[in-house]
């Protein structure tokens, strides 16, 4: 460093040390190394004092030296590694010299030296080109701005340079500049009008002389520097006349009058070109920010050249623009429209702009061929569809009518625009139906904001939307409130509905009753109940201007929320949330706290005293238009404080504070005098006592409130202790009732166990019976007797019987008890086989006389009471009775032996009756469809009862002159089986039906014709239902295929199921009766056989394990043998048939593993039953052991745990009085747990009654 000093100062006095200054800079150019890697941070003052001293260097009066060291700040860019290195060194990091030249300030320094080489051109463009490497960082561009180097740079650039190269290299570090550092700063330091003209003169150069593709480059990055210049208000750039050329080249090809600024130019179809195009018109959007360029922009016809390109774009432009580019000039120039239209208004009146966006507008929502191209920024809504031009179009619109400029609306009004705008806005709701999106719901606001302001202040224009309009808005006002979160723009959509509606419906009679037509209030109401706090204001001040039609008031009272909320309840809770925003004390009960102020928020309590004029609102009265309250008080006062439906007790308490709102508010204001005059003066001794007076008003008016509060409190208080009271006296009688029935049930316990005394009542019964018969009889008539020994035959559900032949009674021997001898039937075998053949008695009713055997209604043969007239025609009226009687019997069996347990009907209710408007009647509600469970009622017989398989309740009676209540049509009423699941078409359960006499509404009526309907009447629910009927039985016998269930069923119970050695021989479920010595019974189903996979459905696997949902226990069937359902399944052993069996219980339903269970193990009787039986009881009880063996798949997550495990032989009947027994004990612990449970359950609510009866 002291070497190159000495050399600076040595030449001065001889040039001989010029050349050594140059080598020794040239050797500051090589790449530093570095024995440590420390060395970096140790030398790093050192090495930034030495590069800051290369630029020191450049007062040295040398070219050849400033060359040179620019040519060495230049290597420090170089990042290629030296190609040798010192021993024991290596290469310092490839930006260290960078970083140190930042340090040292070189680039500062190298600003200031331009001033030295200001002649000498080959300096200054070293120079620049030194400047240019360092301007990448941003530290070295805020170094060289403190040396102001924006303005020095602008100043070259209409230096002599045959080269360009001055003006390419001071533009380049200008935008670097602008990049690196702060755009205000440099804009700051261009803003002089040197520095303006320097950049016009070589703007105007490049423009007119420049040729090359370089030179239009150029051309264009310096019109991006006079965009920022016109974005600084503090620019010159109108004195400069820079932004009237900068206008004339926007619109020159556009209007086509001459104009001497741009005589000569011609633009060509190049890219440059296009994007000076478009830099051009966004300068004179951003002059349009500038009051001062409004003169500017109206004398050079800017209006008449933006509006050029507001037409359908079916062939290119000037210029022969592609497609794809004047489209994007096209939505460049109307968006510019939108910012300069409003201030050019008259120039836009007399272009006939609005006639022209209307058309356009026309055009967008055509159907005519588009091929818009959508690749600008401007045109991001998408190819192939007009919406880029339909939304800036209608920015335009909107940025006038903005004004509220009676000429514009007029003229808007006169071309059919609100017809026009109604178009448009049902295409942009239509287009939203297929894709919802930002630009869609834009369009839909702007248009509406546009129809606020031409229809605000104008009954026709109001009258022009009422109808139309207001079919349009409903769907806006029934928006999702989910959607407002969307960020999409629905909230902004929302409120420019709102405001609509304000402007366009409110003050037109007309369009108001429409509104009401539509349930619009109601609308407005729900959408109030979603409480956001942004709609809430706006649809209060709404439904107050409403409230000045007399028909709103109706439509608020009947309005209903959800649970059926009222309107003044929802006002009320609306209060209170404002009251708890404002900070408004109240205590835990919402009453007053605060006597004197008692609605004075919290804000306003901590404002000082400021006197203010008379004319000027003080905080009391500017409060009213800031919250809601003032809203809420108006429309409550509306409604009438008195006789509000649906208030809770706390609404109660709040609603006294807002009847005497404006009590309180006056109160206020007088307070606020009060405090104003003892600030400015001392009152006398009578305004002193007037004053006391006024504000002891109100603080009494407050003391009344609070007393009606309490009041209220109180009497609610009491009605709360009178339901308790009626309560707990419930709860009693329902106690002893239920004292009295468990005696009674003890006492009929006592009575049935003695066995002995049955048998004597039965005896007496019998006595009883036989001595109420008369004794005398007739001895010409024959008696026959009812008590025929085979003729009764009782078949379980499900079965088909087959009578085979007639009973030997009928012709062995005689009927009656005189012995009368009948003659034997003479019918041959084969006639007997020809009479095993269903046949159906066809005999009308009449064709079978007294006395004989005719159908009834349910199909079965009954027997008349009359008598015969002989005994001889006796027995030949049974001769021919008999094989009738055998052959309908077949018929009968056969056609009630099928089994239902899934039944698709139609229900619906009844229509309601007309309303009569005149009086206004209300019209009856349209009857119901119920269903009702009732005993011994099968799906089959509703199905038969029922074929058509559709339930319509009664039309509701119209209301007239005599009644104007209609009376309500009458309920149907459809009685169904215990255990039906009420499914809707799609399979949702909507309802059960498991005891006697319990009712589900299948379909409820329609209301009548009200008011709220337009006295028009509703028409019923109407829907599809599905009955699926799930079997009740205490035990369900679940097992596979063959396992013996139905032989099980036969020799517990009394059923006959079929019974083979095949799988599937039971293919619907079957019930039996176990019946125990002491008259106990025990129902008992049998389920068809599951199979792996059922709980999927697989093999109607639903179908049947539906079934074992209803029953209190399991009893699972089990083969000793195992289980294959075919040759081509898996064998299973009887462990893992148990195992299969709870898998498919678990995965079909999980509390089905939760019901008692027991484990019969059947087929006893076979070889090795004994091992099997041995073996598998080892794996039950130590079941971990052994599931390692098996696939994942067949192990259920939890398992069943079996009270009792019985091995049984339905062939041999082994076990099976042990597994009745175990049945019966089973199902009684279970009842007994159950009743054990209700016991305590009612004995805690008892005690909970009595202590709460005791803390009053």
């Amino acid at each position: 460093m002291e070497i190159l000093n000495l050399c600076a100062e040595k030449m001065n006095e001889q040039e001989a040390f010029t050349k050594p200054l140059c080598e020794l800079i040239k050797l500051c150019g090589l790449p530093f190394q570095k024995k440590k890697f420390s060395d970096e941070i140790s030398y790093s003052t050192v090495v930034s004092k030495f590069i800051a001293q290369l630029g020191y260097l450049m007062r040295v009066p040398s070219s050849e030296v400033r060359i040179q060291i620019c040519k060495c700040v230049i290597s420090f860019y170089n990042t290629e590694p030296p190609r040798k290195l010192l021993s024991g060194c290596q290469p310092t990091s490839a930006n260290y010299k960078i970083q140190m030249a930042e340090l040292g300030g070189l680039a500062e320094t190298l600003v200031l030296s331009l001033a030295v080489a200001e002649s000498q051109l080959i300096e200054k463009l070293w120079i620049l080109k030194a400047l240019q490497h360092l301007s990448s960082s941003g530290v070295n561009c805020r170094l060289m701005l403190k040396a102001r180097a924006a303005s020095r740079l602008c100043l070259y650039l209409n230096g002599d340079d045959p080269s360009g190269q001055l003006v390419f290299r001071s533009s380049e570090i200008l935008w670097n500049l602008v990049e690196n550092t702060s755009k205000e700063e440099v804009c700051n330091q261009l803003s002089s009008l040197e520095c303006v003209h320097t950049l016009k003169e070589v703007f105007e150069d490049l423009l007119m002389h420049g040729f090359r593709h370089y030179d239009r480059q150029l051309r264009n990055d310096l019109l991006v520097f006079a965009t920022l210049l016109a974005e600084n208000p503090a620019a010159p750039m109108i004195e400069s006349g820079f932004a009237k050329l900068l206008i004339a080249l926007a619109t020159f090809t556009e209007v086509k009058i001459p104009n001497p600024l741009v005589k000569g130019l011609k633009l060509t179809c190049c890219y440059e070109d296009f994007e000076m195009k478009k830099l051009l018109f966004h300068v004179i959007r951003v002059l349009s920010k500038d009051p001062r360029a409004v003169q500017l922009l109206s004398e050079n016809d800017v209006m008449p050249a933006l509006l050029y390109y507001v037409k359908p774009n079916q062939k290119p432009g000037f210029y022969e623009w592609s497609a794809a580019q004047y489209e994007e000039l096209q939505l460049h120039a109307i968006a510019i429209l939108a910012s300069v239209a409003p201030l050019l208004i008259d120039k836009y009146l007399s272009c006939q702009a609005n006639t022209l966006l209307l058309v356009f507008l026309e055009w967008c929502i055509g159907h005519d061929a588009f091929f818009g191209q959508g690749n600008s920024f401007h045109g991001k809504s998408g190819r192939g569809n007009k919406l880029a031009q339909m939304r800036y179009s209608l920015r335009v619109l909107r940025s006038v009518v903005a004004l509220y400029n009676d000429a514009v609306n007029l003229n808007l009004c006169d071309q059919g625009a609100i017809s026009q705008l109604l178009d448009i806005l049902k295409y942009a709701v239509n287009k939203s139906k297929e894709k919802e999106d930002a630009v869609l719901l834009e369009i839909q606001a702007d248009v509406l904001f546009i129809l606020s302001a031409v229809c605000k202040n104008d009954l026709l224009r109001k009258e022009l939307f009422s109808y139309e309009g207001v079919d349009v808005l409903i769907p806006f006002i029934q928006m999702d409130p989910k959607k407002l979160c969307s960020g999409l723009g629905h909230n902004f959509l929302l409120l420019s509905a709102l405001d609509c509606l304000w402007s366009c419906v409110l003050g037109c009679y007309i369009a108001e009753d429409y509104f009401l037509e539509k349930q619009g209030i109601f609308l407005l109401l729900d959408l109030l109940a979603v409480k956001q706090k942004n709609l809430c204001n706006i649809i209060l001040g709404i439904l107050v201007e409403f409230c000045d039609n007399p028909k709103t008031t109706s439509h608020i009272s009947i309005w209903r929320g959800e649970k059926d909320q009222t309107a003044a309840s929802l006002l009320i809770q609306l209060w209170r949330q404002e009251e708890l925003d404002l900070g408004i004390k109240r205590d835990h009960y919402g009453r007053i706290v605060d006597m004197k102020r008692p609605i004075t928020s919290s804000f306003q309590k901590q404002q000082e005293v400021i006197p203010l004029p008379a004319d000027c609102p003080s905080f009391a009265i500017m409060e009213i238009s800031e919250n809601m309250r003032a809203k809420l008080y108006s429309l409550l006062c509306k409604l009438g404080f008195e006789n509000l439906p649906g208030l809770s007790a706390k609404d109660r308490v709040t609603l006294p504070i807002i009847q005497h709102y404006i009590d309180f508010k006056v109160g206020e204001v007088w307070s606020e005098i009060c405090a104003e005059l003892k600030e400015e003066f001392k009152p006398i001794s009578s305004d002193e006592e007037a004053l006391k007076v006024l504000s002891e008003v109100s603080e009494n008016i407050g003391r009344m409130v609070a007393a009606l509060q309490t009041e209220v409190l109180e009497s609610q208080h009491q009605q709360e202790i009178q339901e308790e009271q009626k309560t707990y006296k419930k709860i009693k009688a329902i106690h002893k009732q239920k004292e009295m029935l468990n005696k009674s049930w003890e006492n009929f316990l006592t009575r049935t166990s003695n066995y002995e005394a049955l048998k004597k009542a039965k005896r007496l019964q019998e006595k009883s019976i036989e001595a109420s018969r008369p004794k005398l009889k007739t001895q010409n008539e024959a008696v026959y007797s009812t008590d025929i020994k085979g003729l009764g035959t009782t078949i379980g559900s499900g079965h088909l019987v087959t009578v085979k032949s007639t009973p030997p009674q009928l012709t062995g021997r005689p009927l009656n008890v005189t012995e009368l001898a009948l003659r034997k039937l003479p019918l041959s075998e084969e006639a007997l086989k020809k009479d095993q053949k269903p046949v159906f008695l066809s005999q009308p009713p009449g064709a079978w006389g007294p006395g004989s055997l005719s159908p009834c209604a349910s199909g079965c043969a009954v027997s008349a009471p009359a008598r015969p007239s002989s005994p001889a025609a006796g027995r030949a009226r049974a001769e021919a009775v008999a094989p009738a009687m055998v052959r309908g019997g077949v018929a009968v069996l056969r056609k009630y032996g099928n089994f239902i347990d899934d039944l698709r009907l139609y229900v619906r209710g009844g229509t309601g009756g007309m309303g009569y408007p005149r009086l206004g009647g209300e019209g009856g509600r349209g009857g119901d469809v119920w269903f009702v469970a009732q005993e011994r009622i099968t799906l089959k017989s509703v199905r038969e009862k029922y074929p058509l398989k559709r339930f319509v309740a009664g039309t509701g009676a119209n209301s007239s002159v005599k009644a104007l209540k209609g009376e309500k049509g009458k309920d149907c009423e459809v009685h169904v089986p215990l255990g039906i699941s009420v499914l809707c078409d799609d399979g949702k359960q909507i309802g059960e039906l498991n005891a006697a006499g319990e009712r589900f509404l299948a379909a409820r009526g329609g209301l009548g014709g009200s008011l709220a309907t337009n006295f028009v009447p509703c028409k019923g629910q109407r829907r599809i239902v599905r009955l699926d009927l799930k079997l009740i039985a205490d035990v369900g016998l679940v097992g596979f295929p063959n396992a013996g269930k139905s032989s099980l069923l036969s020799k517990v119970s009394h059923a006959k199921p079929e019974i083979a050695n095949y799988a599937f021989t039971t293919i619907q479920p079957q019930l039996g009766k176990i019946m125990y010595a002491d008259y106990k019974q025990i129902l008992v189903a049998d389920l068809p056989g599951l199979i792996e996979g059922a709980h999927a459905n697989k093999g109607m696997g639903h179908k049947f394990l539906k079934h074992v949902e209803r029953t209190k226990q399991l009893l699972l069937v089990v083969d000793i043998s195992g289980f294959q359902l075919s040759v081509k399944t898996q064998f299973r052993t009887a462990f893992e048939t148990i195992l299969l069996l709870t898998k498919e219980l678990e995965l079909y339903k999980e509390e089905l593993l939760t019901k008692p269970a027991l484990l019969a193990i059947n087929k006893m009787d076979l070889p090795c039953a004994k091992d099997n039986l041995n073996e598998l009881m080892k794996q039950l009880q130590n079941p971990q052991d052994y599931l390692h063996l098996l696939e994942e798949e067949m192990i259920p997550t939890n398992t069943l745990e079996f009270k009792d495990i019985i091995p049984v032989s339905t062939y041999t009947g082994e076990g099976i009085e042990e597994l009745k027994a175990c049945i019966r004990k089973s199902i009684a612990e279970e009842a007994e747990q159950e009743n054990e449970e209700y016991r305590k359950k009612k004995l805690l609510l008892l005690q909970t009654s009595e202590e709460q009866m005791n803390r009053r």
